[in-house]
This record gives structure tokens, sequence and C-alpha cells, in this order.
């Protein structure tokens, strides 16, 4: 990751709200030197800001936000199956969100299981890790990244027990014309899963 010291970047650091330090557009690449695919590092993420990034199916999808009215609003997108990689972002489903003008988003990674049947040991054996990045003023700039496992609920005296498989990536931000999030789903650290990744936008009830 380059970082860009420039005095007239002072103002897009007013708008972005972000947690780490600006990209440029055309990211270097990065390799796979690990052989467990959930623990790459954050800048095969970083490489994922790049020009070159495909935001289509099986690797990607661009999708444009609609503000609700009086709600909360997920714009996301989810991979057609686990086969998502690309040599400019490996291993990692990116979603590029359109259309913000500036207002506040918070970013989510999401794994999608091949059986809604879950157990307790399969949730926490899925590795779900990703990154989000905002765009203002031409510069990516980093909002933060999230490796960790699925989540298991106990069942409580109103609902039955249930894994969780949504975690948010940092606390989000406002003042970005349009943000790309990456995620990355796998089962034991190793098999990839079906992955979904976006924002959520919206102000709440009025």
């Amino acid at each position: 990751m380059r970082f860009i010291p420039s005095a007239a970047l002072l103002f897009a650091a007013s708008l972005a709200t972000a947690c780490g330090g600006p990209l440029d557009e055309e990211a270097p690449g990065a390799e796979v030197v690990d052989e467990s695919i959930a623990s790459q590092e954050q800048g095969i993420d970083e490489s994922c800001v790049g020009s070159g990034v495909v935001l289509a199916q099986p690797d990607g999808a661009s999708v444009s936000a609609v503000f609700p009215h009086c709600s909360y609003a997920d714009i996301s997108a989810a991979s057609n199956d686990s086969t998502y990689d690309q040599p400019a972002c490996p291993h990692r489903f990116v979603t590029e969100i359109t259309g913000l003008n500036g207002g506040y988003a918070q970013p989510f990674v999401e794994v999608i299981p091949a059986s809604s049947n879950v157990t307790e040991s399969a949730c926490k054996g899925v590795a779900i890790a990703g990154a989000a990045f905002g765009y203002a003023n031409g510069v990516w700039w980093g909002l933060g990244s999230v490796s960790t496992t699925g989540t298991w609920y106990p069942a409580g005296p109103f609902f039955p027990a249930f894994c969780g498989l949504r975690v948010n990536i940092g606390s989000g931000g406002s003042g970005y014309s349009k943000i790309r999030v990456t995620g990355l789903g796998a089962a034991l650290g190793v098999f990839k899963a079906r992955v979904r990744t976006g924002v959520r936008i919206g102000n709440g009830p009025c």
C-alpha cells in the first residue's frame, strides 16, 4: 500500500472518515503466499482497488445505492458460487457500491452457508474475511478490515440457536462517492464458500 503524503489530500481526509491511509487507484498486486486461504494478508485486499479488478460474476459486482426514506437498506451483491478469484484480487469477491453521494454507509461481509442447518462446530469453523475502501477526491481510503470466524448464539427463551455469519467492517464512514467491499468465506479456513459484500445505509425510522 502506498501512502500519499500530499497536503492537497487534507481536504479529502476531512471528508473521509477512514481508519486507514489513502490508496492509489492502481494499487500494486499481492501474491498468495499461504496455503490457508483464510489467513491471507490485508495486502491482497488492498490490491482490490485497482482499475483491473473485475466487477462482474463470478468475481464481483457493481451496484448503485438507493437511500431509503425511513428505514435501513442493504446495498450488496452475492457471489453466484465459491469460484471467485482473479489476478488483481485473489480469493476475494468484490462489490462496488456507487451513488453514495457522501452519505453514511456501514460496510459488511457475510458468508452464505451451503446448508441452512449449520451446527455449532461448523459455524465456528467458518472463516470470514474482508476489507472496505471509500473513494473520495480521486483517492481510495481504507475503511478497515476484518478476519474472524462464525459466531454461535445459543438458544434463548424466545429464539432458537443460530450461527452468525455476518460481520461489519470498521465503523463505516461518510464523504465517499463509492465504496468497495471485499469478502472471503471459507469452511475450515480452506474450502471457499459463497459470500455477500456490501453496505447498510439509511437513517432508520422517521
